[in-house]
């Protein structure tokens, strides 16, 4: 026994070279058969659903996009849209004038994190559950406050609303089209539709102004190619230059780019700027004359953080790395079958508060595990310096109470009519199909 194996061993070391390639043809079999097999099994499964689609349907699939299929994009494409949202000077203006974004840190931080907790917990629960339902009440009592009342009284107007839900609904699914291995199914972009159709019908946002309103729309793939040439429409004409879409710009790039060394600050804005659309970086002043011209001609090249537009080496450089990751996700590696999960996790104290996954720029909401305290990604945080999980009470490491996300002056209040909303929504249900009754 103990001289034949040895003898087995030379065997399959001389054999190697047929070994090999045989072993490679069939790895790269079993990724050409599984790589597709979710896609195709959503469309061999509810295409006939597509005319009457129901919302905890389009949520599952929704589901699976974000935890499965796409999840880093979606993530990213999802934190894209809320800084795209930032170049219509009409949104831009009025947070910078309520201060929250645009304001110190800590607190521009504050309303990152409480931006993220609110969306996390609207999409990520079941529509219709107690925890997605008060997410959306909070949201709109946030909103309700700010709501356009009539002409110079200012205030978040009814485009504005529509226009922030178009870009939720449709970056994600520019972005995979743009950098992921496949594009989205007719099964899968119904669904996406189908959902964001139900968020914006609990959100209040008025769909009369698209123009297939009157009409109605059979399903979701209808309604969102609809809501597309609106936003396509509405950003041409208000998409324009202003300052406050730039300090916006830079306090949101900050809490995207914290993790990175303050010595690698330019390049990873360079990256980024590469990744806006020209018509962004222009409305973000992030090209270098109207930079010039409008906003410091007299200390102009003093503003250390300006980002001018990036050399065409970034974005060759960038088109190739994606092309090679796209090649490499559909011809040579596996589907992932680990979910990746980004949901607020309930507090172990059983009091109702709920902890965040993951920190930005400062740790709000983050219980100090001691992966949270003593992993790689907090020794590189105690490097450079920062804060961590647990380190100073005042980011809630005990978590959040979602009736009392938004500005701290805000906690406490607006209780009744959040559970108003979630009375409401509750009773909705969130069950049928959001175009049936069109």
């Amino acid at each position: 026994m103990t001289s034949s194996t040895p003898s087995f061993l030379s065997f399959l070391f001389l054999q190697y070279p047929l070994f090999l390639p045989a072993a490679l043809v069939i790895y790269l079999t079993l990724v050409y058969t599984l790589r597709y097999r979710r896609s195709h099994y959503l469309t061999a499964q509810h295409s006939h659903h597509i005319h009457h689609m129901t919302v905890p349907l389009a949520h599952s699939i929704h589901n699976t996009l974000i935890t499965l299929e796409f999840p880093s994009t979606f993530s990213l494409a999802t934190t894209f849209a809320l800084f795209k949202a930032y170049g219509i000077p009409s949104i831009s203006s009025l947070l910078v004038h309520t201060n929250q974004l645009a304001g110190p840190p800590l607190a521009s931080s504050k309303r990152y994190a409480d931006t993220g907790a609110l969306l996390l917990e609207a999409v990520l629960n079941e529509p219709g559950s107690k925890r997605s339902a008060e997410a959306l009440g909070r949201i709109n009592w946030l909103h309700d406050r700010f709501r356009y009342r009539g002409e110079g009284k200012g205030g978040i107007r009814d485009e504005d609303m529509l226009y922030t839900l178009s870009l939720f609904a449709l970056e994600p699914m520019r972005w995979v089209k743009r950098y992921e291995w496949r594009e989205l199914s007719q099964v899968e972009v119904c669904a996406v539709g189908t959902l964001w159709k139900y968020y914006g019908d609990a959100l209040k946002v008025p769909f009369q102004l698209l123009p297939g309103f009157e009409k109605g729309w059979k399903d979701g793939g209808e309604w969102i190619r609809n809501l597309e040439e609106w936003s396509k429409e509405y950003e041409e004409k208000h998409m324009v230059p202003a300052e406050s879409n730039h300090k916006l710009a830079e306090a949101t790039l900050r809490i995207i780019l914290c993790k990175m060394p303050k010595s690698l600050y330019g390049f990873g804005a360079k990256v980024f700027a590469s990744i806006m659309e020209d018509k962004l970086r222009w409305a973000m002043l992030y090209v270098y004359l109207i930079y010039l011209f409008f906003i410091q001609q007299s200390r102009a090249g003093t503003n250390p953080n300006r980002i001018e537009t990036p050399p065409p080496t970034y974005t060759k450089t960038l088109s190739l790395l994606v092309a090679l990751r796209k090649f490499y996700l559909r011809h040579l590696s596996l589907p992932r079958y680990r979910p990746v999960t980004r949901m607020p996790t309930p507090s172990p104290t059983n009091d109702g508060r709920i902890n965040l996954p993951r920190v930005r720029m400062h740790p709000w909401y983050i219980r100090p595990t001691f992966k949270k305290r003593w992993g790689l990604s907090a020794l590189l945080t105690r490097l450079r310096g920062g804060v961590l999980p647990g380190d100073d009470p005042k980011f809630m490491p005990e978590g959040f109470l979602t009736r009392d996300l938004g500005p701290m002056g805000l906690v406490g209040k607006g209780h009744n009519e959040v559970d108003g909303e979630v009375q409401r929504l509750q009773e909705d249900g969130g069950r049928g199909c959001p175009f049936m009754a069109l």
